[in-house]
């Protein structure tokens, strides 16, 4: 399955719901994210049932550790900031981990203006593609929920992401170029109403990052994106999903 082709649809799908949210804003109404996350299959159902009797039988008659029974996977804090997102993450598997995670929930996907700033702080290099892609995607967005293409979030309205769980997988033998999947949930709130009561649940996205310049940096290099390749399903209860390497993630 294309889930490039899948996060669109599901930011389409964001957009939609959007419209009619802005539209309460004008009557004096709260922005709220509706649940607009995709059904994912379980993994497990694709997993064949061993024989009775069987070595596989066996097996299962053990503990079997899931995403959501397993030790969590830590998350460091970032060392420094700047432009309005974290920076200054360890050279290592966890410091890739950590930066896409808070890349991710720090960056603005409704202020293009903010987004650019924030972008052109973490990306690879100024003329990296995720810079222009990014961009793009928050006007688009803005766009579609009748917002001007450019300026910052509607009537004070403010958007907190959640990532709950991530799959990172290296895309160089060196391990300086990872691409790190997460399960994120979003909410809104506004001075009016603090408690998002249908927050935007279980989607999935991805970054990758490299390691430059002291630092990861976030990257949409079309050799990079070639080489990246899209997740297992996530459920946190099966044992096939920490197998494929889905872990959940806690700050370190």
């Amino acid at each position: 399955m294309d889930f490039r082709r899948k996060a669109r649809r599901a930011r389409l799908r964001l957009i939609a719901l959007s419209a009619a949210v802005v539209t309460l804003l004008a009557t004096g109404g709260f922005l709220a994210v509706g649940s607009v996350g995709e059904g994912r299959a379980n993994h497990s159902q694709a997993k064949a049932s061993p024989e009775p009797g069987s070595s596989a039988s066996a097996a299962a008659g053990r503990k079997k550790h899931t995403p959501a029974t397993a030790h969590r996977a830590p998350v460091l804090k970032p060392k420094s900031s700047k432009n309005g997102i974290g920076t200054g993450f360890p050279h290592t598997a966890v410091g890739a981990r950590s930066a896409a995670v808070s890349y991710w929930q720090d960056l603005s996907f409704i202020d293009d203006q903010s987004a650019e700033r924030q972008l052109r702080t973490i990306a690879a290099g100024p003329s990296d593609p995720i810079v222009r892609s990014k961009v793009s995607e928050v006007r688009k967005l803005r766009e579609g929920v009748g917002l001007p293409p450019s300026g910052g979030p509607p009537n004070g309205v403010t958007f907190t992401t959640s990532v709950k769980a991530v799959l990172a997988q290296s895309l160089d033998r060196t391990g300086d170029v990872v691409q790190v999947w997460m399960v994120y949930d979003r909410y809104a709130t506004s001075t009016e109403k603090s408690t998002d009561e249908n927050p935007l649940k279980d989607e999935t996205d991805n970054l990758i990052v490299t390691w430059t310049k002291g630092d990861w940096k976030v990257t949409a290099q079309p050799r990079w994106v070639r080489r990246s390749v899209g997740p297992s399903a996530y459920d946190p209860h099966s044992p096939y999903a920490f197998q494929d390497g889905w872990r959940q993630v806690t700050d370190g």
